[in-house]
């Protein structure tokens, strides 16, 4: 049975979170499994762990997706000789997401379907974290355009 009036329990809202989502029903929940990340709102603080996120770059392969974020904790001064970024993602084989700093490293895969489901879980993620101005770029190579 639905509790009503004062005792009812408020869906959670992130109305400070520029990232918005078309499905209202999102804020409704009470937990949100982010599946294919390996990823809970009930068990993760995802304002804690991805609130600072600025830049999402995604790209096809985990192992290129892990060099790219050495490379950006490098060129940000924030790597330390010896230091391994570990999979958030681990636990699932599915994908695999490293960060360092502001930056957000997923691999996604190849074709529609598996960079469909990663964003999809992605952007959840990003409005959970309440992050803002965040801008998302795939980095890696193209084929098909004849050159």
């Amino acid at each position: 049975m639905a509790a009503t009036g004062a005792n009812a329990e408020k869906p959670e809202s992130h109305n400070d979170c520029p990232v918005r989502l078309l499905n209202p029903n999102i804020a409704k929940m009470k937990e949100d499994i982010l599946y294919h990340f390996n990823l809970t709102t009930s068990r993760h603080n995802f304002p804690a762990l991805f609130g600072d996120v600025k830049f999402v770059c995604v790209g096809g392969s985990p192992s290129r997706m892990k060099a790219f974020i050495r490379c950006v904790g490098a060129e940000l001064g924030l790597d330390c000789p010896g230091r391994d970024y570990p999979n958030i993602c681990a636990g699932t084989d599915r994908y695999a997401m490293y960060k360092v700093g502001p930056v957000l490293s997923v691999s996604h895969g190849m074709g529609i379907p598996s960079i469909s489901i990663m964003l999809h879980e992605l952007i959840k993620l990003l409005y959970y974290a309440r992050c803002s101005d965040v801008t998302i770029i795939r980095i890696g190579t193209s084929g098909g355009i004849g050159i």
